[in-house]
């Protein structure tokens, strides 16, 4: 029996998408490996310090406050910490994923590409003279 989970299907919705990008005008398609920009370039690594530090200083107050706080009180505080950090977090991957869209979208351009498809895996999805791997360029301009 062949797998037919998420992963499988996204397999092969991304490899249609190549083909299918490159062959409606018979120009190569960009593909961004999304793995190696989140942990390698220096914009999303910043921004996960952010998120780290912010973490760090409110578990130090929620520690501080423990012996002052009613368990309620401080259970209050711990949610409200929580959603403080689950918005940041989503504004600082909204603004990422806006930076990521508009560097592959320069380098598609400049390099006269048909589209880009984000991947995780992009040897998965490499088509022999159809596709470029754009992703170490994408990463040295997300500075």
């Amino acid at each position: 029996m062949r797998p037919t989970g998420p992963n499988t299907r996204a397999v092969l919705l991304a490899l249609l998408a190549v083909l299918g990008l490159s062959a409606c005008g018979g120009g190569r398609v960009a593909i961004v490996d999304s793995d190696r920009i989140l942990n390698e370039s220096v914009r999303a690594l910043s921004y996960q310090k952010q998120l780290d530090e912010r973490e760090k200083t409110m578990a130090l107050d929620l520690q501080l406050l423990s012996g002052r706080l009613s368990a309620a009180d401080l259970e209050a505080r711990r949610n409200q910490y929580l959603r403080e950090l689950s918005q940041q977090k989503l504004e600082l991957e909204e603004r990422l994923n806006k930076e990521i869209r508009d560097v592959v979208g320069q380098v598609v351009r400049e390099k006269g590409l048909r589209g880009a498809v984000l991947v995780k895996d992009p040897v998965l999805y490499a088509v022999s003279g159809r596709s470029v791997d754009i992703t170490a360029e994408v990463i040295a301009r997300l500075r």
